[in-house]
């Protein structure tokens, strides 16, 4: 099977069991799978889960993920993997059953490497009870798992004030105030993180679809505990060039932003930026240096539509203004016709008149006939 066409059965799959107001769709799916292929995750079931209705929706799903390159590890806590090991070949999985628990020691951690060389889905049994024994966490560590998923019963997944804890780095957690449900949890995914796992997740396990919605959406549906950058601004590579046209491709038909073509940005390609999302790139922004009139331009600013309202365009416009700042310039201004409430009200940039810009930018903007605003902070005024 194909990586399109096991993405297209992920995707449905999740539609046909997701509330009505969750969705993923084959697209999104699509966005991971050169990410996701060849990674092993750890995925750890808690005892009462096991023999529930909904795990079979997630085996399914770890099914087709390991189409598409994923190399999943199955651990049941507890004394027996056997029950967890035939419910994966009810749902036709490539599984093998590795008879003694992780307590074991080396030789099972062999067994198991043996099985995913096969690419065949391990299935083993913990030997112990919680969802972080540390047999569990020592395996993932030493197979280099990229991710270990816990498969909660009772919904427990972790909030604070009653507002769901999306994503979090392990460095934060212990600092975290407020009315805290499951803190218990947070505390042991934060120490798996230190023992030298990337991201832990902790996901309700009775939750249709949960893996799918989970690991195929920048902002998830549990709780993710990190120590590499989640959501980080990055210069921008060749490599990005296409996917940047492709994003801002709607606001340039609709005449909101510049036009401009691979060899526009490739010769300025030091002077853009991505914001990513679990390496997903979602935002974009330039920073064009005029030196001589000691004046740096925003430009190309740019949100992806499903991610608007999030405050990322507010992270963008703060991080070009530190890399004016950087620069030594003394203003920064960005030009704007569809945009004035935006640098005005939110931004709270000032309104400047056209002489205010760079000779050669003046030039450059007169040419285009646009008639865009000019807006701009005085740095030194902000320091």
């Amino acid at each position: 099977m194909t990586a399109l066409s096991s993405a297209f059965k992920l995707s449905v799959h999740s539609l046909t069991t997701l509330p009505p107001n969750k969705s993923t769709n084959v697209r999104s799916v699509l966005e991971y799978v050169p990410y996701f292929r060849g990674k092993i995750f750890a995925v750890h079931v808690e005892q009462p889960l096991v023999n529930s209705e909904e795990l079979v929706d997630a085996l399914l799903d770890l099914d087709a993920l390991q189409e598409i390159g994923v190399k999943p590890v199955l651990i049941a806590e507890g004394p027996d993997a056997y029950a967890l090991y035939e419910h994966t070949r009810v749902c036709e999985m490539r599984s093998a059953l590795v008879e003694a628990p992780l307590k074991g020691g080396q030789l099972v951690r062999e067994r198991v490497r043996e099985i995913l060389g096969r690419h065949q889905i391990p299935v083993v049994a913990s030997g112990r009870t919680g969802s972080f024994d540390t047999d569990s966490i020592h395996l993932a560590y030493t197979l280099g798992a990229s991710k270990y998923i816990a498969l909660l019963n009772d919904h427990k997944v972790p909030s604070r004030d009653g507002h769901p804890i999306a994503a979090i780095l392990e460095s934060e957690v212990a600092g975290l105030s407020g009315n805290l449900a499951h803190r218990e949890l947070l505390d042991q995914a934060a120490e798996a993180c230190r023992a030298g796992i990337p991201r832990v997740h902790l996901l309700d396990g009775k939750m249709r679809g949960v893996l799918v919605e989970e690991l195929f959406s920048e902002e998830g549906v549990g709780t993710m505990v990190h120590t590499d950058s989640y959501r980080e601004i990055r210069p921008l590579k060749e490599e990005d060039i296409p996917e940047l046209l492709s994003m801002i491709a709607r606001s340039v038909v609709d005449s909101k932003l510049v036009d401009r073509n691979y060899e526009d940005i490739a010769a300025k390609i030091d002077d853009y930026y991505v914001l990513t999302l679990d390496d997903s790139i979602v935002g974009c922004v330039a920073v064009y240096p005029y030196p001589e009139h000691r004046s740096a331009e925003l430009g190309c600013l740019y949100i992806k539509h499903r991610h608007e309202g999030r405050g990322y365009g507010r992270t963008l416009c703060e991080f070009a203004r530190k890399k004016a700042e950087e620069m030594g310039v003394d203003f920064i201004f960005a030009l704007s016709q569809s945009a004035v409430h935006y640098f005005r009200d939110r931004m709270h940039y000032a309104e400047f008149s056209r002489d205010s810009l760079p000779p050669e930018r003046l030039r450059a903007l007169e040419l285009s006939g646009r008639k865009s605003g000019v807006f701009g902070l005085r740095l030194k005024d902000n320091n």
